[in-house]
């Protein structure tokens, strides 16, 4: 009996710390569960992690992250996603190494938006 208890204590706790306000870090991990967009889920990531230095001031590498279109162009080292295969996207192997945004670049790629970015990736359309 007591250990039935527990158990229901345990799960309840559980669901508690779940469904409270602020129990996930940010609304990335919320959009997992639909299909990420690029202007209203991705862009935003990318205007805050990494425009600063592939936009329209600058372009290292040859590399404008500012539209799907430029992101599919790619720059010096080719295209930045591979679409419907995530592994193998540049773009996602450089923020998984912590190579890009550069190490002293803050803010840093979160997990969940790597996770979103991933997703995002996946679900493209090969080209």
């Amino acid at each position: 009996m007591c250990r039935l208890r527990q158990s229901h204590v345990a799960i309840v706790l559980t669901w508690i710390a779940l469904s409270a306000p602020g129990a996930t870090s940010t609304q990335a991990v919320d959009v997992v569960q639909e299909k990420p967009e690029f202007q209203k889920h991705v862009l935003p990531i990318l205007e805050t992690k990494c425009i600063r230095c592939h936009g329209a001031r600058r372009r290292d590498g040859k590399l404008d992250l500012r539209t799907l279109e430029s992101i599919r162009k790619g720059g010096v080292s080719g295209s930045a996603i591979k679409p419907g295969n995530a592994t193998k996207s540049l773009l996602i192997e450089l923020i998984h190494y912590n190579e890009m945004p550069p190490p002293k670049e803050q803010p840093r790629v979160t997990p969940d938006e790597l996770k979103l970015l991933r997703i995002w990736i996946e679900q493209l359309p090969p080209s």
